[in-house]
């Protein structure tokens, strides 16, 4: 019997700059594990990568030479790779749909602490793609798992082995790509081998993070034959799903945290605003929950509840500016509700059905009833509802959208601050500064959001731009190219654009604007600098 293997790539690269060589950042190793697969079938690209550069590496770009392919699954980096550590990434990839025979060529970009592109890894296989190709591989692994599982909850996932050669396997490690959150809390230890024509199970038990996740999860497993090292993946679709609502006070507190008090807390906003429209913020949390669960449906998430009573809202209710009441029970029954008392809603309803939610505001030191917005908590941080420019999203993509820079500038050159409404005795101003949630490494935030957005062969491009602005230039270039419509609008500007033509307008622009109040919706600032205008 023929044994096929996983042959790695390993390729270094060597930068020549005036006649200089630099080491390259780390070592990279490519393999796939099959290059014999069905029209629409996945494969997986694995990429080893070894840092052996002087600074921490902190992404992974991979670009496909041949767009018949598409990426299904990208792995996460870690936050920072240390030097001298390695890790295995797992790519997982559709195959085309129209049988042949394919050269799939790989890059792999890096980019380090130092906000640097590192470039010139490369891989290179030859897939052949045909209806005819079944399962062939010597060493076969299948994964048996629930396909859906609650948040918090625990989930076996066994995985069986089998050695389809008449000789024993040795195997090496089995190891798994989990979602985000998800941790391995007891397993089966593995065997140190295989007999030939045999077949081992190994089990483990997971526990799924209190987050909504959806995806592939990959078991990888090492082996050797003889001495020949061996590799082979297995993926697997699964769901987690959490809903708040359905659980009880003691899970909910181990859930958020601190955070659960943003859950119990009686009353919206604080004594100041009290004062002002003379109404209480102060709601029944039973009255509303029966009403918020009917909205929420089957949502499956903090962020599925919150879009859909979002979208509730909007089929409701009239908006306009003029605020009646801070009374959730009485904003409920109106027909014609202000932009705030939305906010007021849409905050206690989510408090109603045990999500942990705040109105958060600008303040002036004298007025904190400015641009009112609720933010959510989820495992994976603060979310944001914007009412008035039809936002639910992450603090995140709420910072590279077209609606922040004008926040940005009251906070950096106006003086005022973003406060989360925290009463608790309604006597005048209680809420807490948040402002660094919003400012906090703003930059690598932006760069990172407007990254993904753009097509991965133009990333080294927009770094290249970055390299060449100062400070405030390279902050207004973001915004710039948050603020674009579309992907495919950014795209293409940015495609079409020299480096040296988007430096300079980003220079002109901000040179122009710089000591202008700003839009409230930077897409304005977009149009002129795409030539729309």
């Amino acid at each position: 019997m023929v044994m096929r293997k996983l042959i790695p790539l390993l390729l270094i690269l060597i930068v020549v700059v005036s006649g200089c060589l630099f080491k390259p950042p780390a070592e990279v190793r490519f393999s796939v594990d099959k290059t014999l697969v069905r029209p629409g079938g996945t494969i997986h690209v694995m990429i080893l990568v070894n840092n052996t550069g002087k600074v921490g590496l902190t992404g992974a770009t991979l670009v496909l030479g041949d767009d018949s392919f598409q990426i299904l699954q990208e792995p996460k980096f870690p936050e920072v790779l240390p030097v001298g550590d390695a890790v295995q990434l797992v790519w997982i990839l559709r195959a085309p749909m129209k049988p042949g025979v394919y050269n799939l060529k790989l890059s792999l970009e890096l980019t380090d602490e130092l906000k640097r592109s590192w470039t010139g890894f490369y891989g290179q296989f030859r897939i052949t793609v045909s209806s005819e190709a079944g399962p062939s591989d010597d060493v076969e692994i299948s994964v048996e798992a629930p396909s859906v599982i609650s948040g918090g909850e625990t989930a076996d996932i066994t995985v069986v082995i089998k050695n389809k050669l008449d000789v024993p396997i040795e195997l090496r490690d089995l190891s798994f790509n989990l979602f985000n959150g998800m941790k391995i809390v007891s397993a089966n230890a593995l065997p140190a081998t295989v007999d030939g024509n045999g077949e081992v199970r190994v089990s483990y038990t997971v526990k799924a993070p209190y987050a909504y996740r959806e995806g592939y999860i990959s078991a990888i497993l090492r082996y050797a034959i003889s001495g020949a090292e061996g590799s082979t993946v297995k993926s697997f679709p699964m769901k987690v799903v959490w809903r708040p609502w359905n659980q009880s006070r003691e899970v909910l507190k181990e859930a958020y945290g601190l955070k659960y008090h943003w859950v119990t807390d009686e009353y919206i906003v604080d004594g100041y605003w009290m004062e002002l429209y003379n109404s209480t913020s102060e709601f029944n949390r039973t009255e509303l929950r029966n009403i918020a669960l009917k909205v929420i449906g089957d949502a499956e998430s903090e962020s599925q509840a919150a879009e859909a009573i979002y979208g509730w809202m909007m089929r409701t209710y009239s908006l306009g500016d003029t605020t009646s009441s801070l009374e959730p029970s009485k904003i409920l029954q109106q027909d014609r509700i202000s932009y705030a008392e939305a906010q007021i809603l849409i905050t206690a309803m989510l408090r109603s059905v045990d999500i942990p939610a705040r109105i958060i505001t600008l303040s002036n030191g004298t007025d904190c009833t400015l641009r009112p917005m609720t933010e959510f908590y989820t495992a994976d941080g603060w979310y944001i509802v914007d009412v008035r420019h039809g936002f639910v999203g992450s603090i995140d993509e709420y910072i590279a959208s077209p609606y922040f820079p004008k926040i940005y500038q009251l906070v950096t050159r106006d003086g005022y601050r973003v406060v989360a409404q925290a009463p608790a005795t309604l006597k005048g101003h209680e809420h807490v500064d948040v402002t660094g949630d919003f400012l906090a490494n703003l930059e690598d935030r932006l760069l990172k959001m407007v990254t993904e957005r753009l097509n991965p062969e133009l990333r080294s491009k927009l770094m290249i731009v970055m390299n060449n602005l100062d400070e405030n230039e390279r902050l207004y270039a973001l915004f710039l190219f948050a603020s674009a419509p579309s992907e495919d609008d950014l795209n293409r500007v940015l495609s079409e654009y020299s480096t040296g033509k988007i430096e300079q307008d980003v220079k002109t622009m901000y040179e122009f604007y710089k000591n202008m109040t700003w839009r409230d919706d930077f897409t304005r600032y977009w149009k002129i600098f795409a030539g729309e205008v």
